[in-house]
């Protein structure tokens, strides 16, 4: 999964959350399947941490490539 690996990066903790308000850290495979988000989803993203500023702009930035899929 190209979230947890570019996630994996970074020192900070990041959250997921879903329309229902169930969060999953995005550390774990399995937590963020728990989610149950299909594509197209709408989904919030909570960074803490050292290098929390390096670590939105990389997730934004995979997010809006379309995780760089075709």
């Amino acid at each position: 999964m190209k979230l947890f690996d570019l996630v994996k990066t970074f020192q900070s903790t990041v959250i997921l959350r879903n329309h229902e308000g169930v969060e999953a850290q995005a550390d774990s495979v399995i937590a963020m399947l728990m989610l149950d988000s299909e594509q197209g989803s709408h989904i919030n993203i909570e960074v803490t941490g050292s290098d929390e500023k390096e670590a939105i702009d990389a997730i934004i930035a995979l997010f809006e490539s379309g995780f760089d899929e075709e």
